[in-house]
């Protein structure tokens, strides 16, 4: 049979209370910093997301922005193409006008240059052919 005395109720109390005094000084403490680590870990995993998240808005953001730019850019030169193009037809139409408001006035002026030309020639016509006749026929006629 055991035999049970006092030293083994004294032995049983030291090891209770080596185990709390162990439980406060080094296993609560251990396990309160596993349970930080654990969450601090877990904060920067979310963290990690959520800046992983934010890199992903602002890339698209920025695409977006080049893609509005770029479509913009195309609606600008279509612009000014049609721009220049409507310009350059205004141009052609002025020159056109101008030149059929002109054009009357050339060609009465060359009328009358020519209605002038064909009078001295006339008018010189006689003295022309005695010229001719004279150098063809090689003597002077008066």
């Amino acid at each position: 049979m055991i035999d049970i005395n006092n030293s083994l109720i004294i032995q049983a109390g030291l090891f209770i209370g080596l185990m709390l005094i162990l439980n406060k000084v080094f296993f609560q403490p251990f396990l309160k910093f596993l349970e930080e680590r654990r969450a601090k870990i877990q904060g920067d995993e979310e963290e990690a997301s959520e800046l992983q998240e934010e890199a992903e808005r602002s890339r698209m953001k920025y695409d977006e922005g080049l893609d509005e730019g770029r479509l913009q850019a195309q609606e600008e030169k279509g612009h000014i193409l049609d721009v220049g193009a409507q310009e350059s037809r205004l141009l052609v139409e002025k020159v056109q006008k101008e030149i059929e408001e002109e054009a009357p006035k050339i060609r009465a002026q060359i009328e009358v240059e020519s209605k002038q030309v064909l009078a001295e020639l006339e008018r010189r016509h006689g003295d022309m052919a005695k010229e001719i006749a004279e150098k063809i026929l090689g003597r002077t006629f008066e």
